[in-house]
């Protein structure tokens, strides 16, 4: 009988440490979402695009053969999974008077051709926010990209090269001193979308890309704002020719407007970009060298002004939603003389390009189905001055894309 009785006292206490325990510890709340997405993509031209045309650039430049016929002119049909995505949003307890969040999200899109349909990291952050004041620390979208104004096309990429494509690891901190206003300061480093040129031009420069940005307005009715941004590259350290170092850095600066208006059922967004080198945000432009510099090897950097403009039209009709992208972004040429380095630019020989994309998707609970008709065109400069700015052009060449699209979200 005693021997039960001690069994019993132990585990009566065993039960009472255990539920102390588990009052001590945190409460985290864990929720898994995601999609499975099928898409089947027909084309009518070659383009420059990448993960086996999931994203698309623009046609590329026409190649004649000997009997005067455009090879990149041709037919192809591709299906696709790898933009399956799986995520985590975890909440926990207030830390510091903030209450706190963090977020992992993945797919298989991968970070290059590759490695196509293996793992990469999407979003990896932690987030703090307080009453007037929010900091993100991790990996986001590059802040140029305003999560409340952004395509709502089907295609991958979010209307890319004319919308920018870009996550980063960063650290952002959002002040919002009333419910209208919200004032934003970044600094980030490039991840796996880098600029176009040395893969550690950005980390070589020893310093951030910095970006400021205010918004006013409220997404649920009228928002309206600006950023300014700036980013140092340090392409070289070394001269082979000459065997001697370098450490010659270039500033690039970055400048947006955007706009985003709800009308009932209907929303229209639209954003401008004007920059030198946005190749990071998978946007066209580039850098190369201005001409004259060259001492021994070593020479001053020129950097090309890339202008894109976009609006998108998105209405709500029952289970229906029509809308409608259309995109247009130009080169502008180099405020130095410039000459072309390899790679270190997106097709520095464009002139611009354009995109006009109606869409039309059906949602019935947790799948959706959509079709968008997809026409992008580029036209390429066929001489240029001295400061690289197009004095005439070749033919424009088009390229017809029909995607369906299925997916089903959780």
């Amino acid at each position: 009988m005693r021997k039960i009785a001690i069994s019993l006292l132990l585990v009566f206490t065993v039960k009472i440490l255990a539920a102390q325990d588990q009052s001590q510890k945190p409460k985290i709340d864990v929720k898994p979402y995601g999609f499975v997405s099928y898409e089947a993509i027909f084309d009518t031209y070659k383009l420059l695009d990448a993960r086996d045309g999931e994203l698309i650039f623009y046609p590329l430049k026409p190649k004649l053969d000997a009997n005067g016929s455009d090879v990149n002119k041709k037919n192809q049909f591709q299906m696709l999974t790898i933009i399956t995505r799986v995520g985590l949003q975890v909440t926990g307890p207030n830390i510091l008077g903030a209450k706190t969040m963090a977020k992992i999200e993945t797919d298989f899109y991968a970070t290059a051709n590759a490695y196509s349909y293996l793992l990469r990291l999407r979003h990896a952050l932690i987030n703090l926010k307080w009453q007037n004041t929010e900091l993100l620390m991790g990996q986001y979208w590059h802040p140029v990209i305003v999560d409340e104004i952004m395509p709502a096309s089907i295609s991958f990429g979010a209307g890319a090269p004319f919308h920018a494509l870009n996550r980063s690891p960063q650290i952002r901190l959002n002040y919002f001193p009333n419910n209208y206003l919200r004032l934003t300061l970044s600094a980030l480093t490039q991840g796996y979308h880098k600029s176009k040129g040395p893969e550690d031009a950005q980390r070589n420069s020893g310093l951030p890309e910095v970006l400021g940005q205010i918004a006013l307005g409220s997404s649920k009715s009228f928002m309206l704002g600006g950023s300014a941004g700036y980013k140092w590259l340090t392409p070289r350290l070394y001269i082979a020719t000459s065997n001697t170092g370098t450490h010659k850095t270039v500033g690039q600066y970055l400048l947006s407007g955007f706009a985003l208006a709800k009308l009932n059922e209907t929303v229209i967004k639209a954003e401008a970009v004007y920059g030198e080198n946005p190749t990071h945000l998978n946007m066209i432009g580039g850098y190369g060298r201005v001409t004259e510099s060259d001492i021994n090897g070593d020479y001053d950097y020129a950097n090309l002004r890339t202008l894109s403009v976009w609006m998108d039209v998105n209405h709500r009709w029952g289970k229906w939603a029509p809308g409608l992208f259309a995109g247009y972004s130009k080169l502008y040429g180099s405020d130095k003389s410039y000459s072309s380095i390899t790679d270190y630019h997106r097709n520095d020989d464009l002139n611009y390009i354009y995109r006009i994309s109606p869409r039309i998707t059906y949602k019935e609970e947790c799948l959706t189905l959509a079709l968008e008709y997809m026409l992008t065109t580029a036209v390429y400069g066929n001489t240029f001055n001295a400061r690289h700015k197009v004095t005439s052009s070749l033919d424009p060449v088009s390229n017809h894309r029909v995607t369906f699209c299925a997916k089903y979200s959780f």
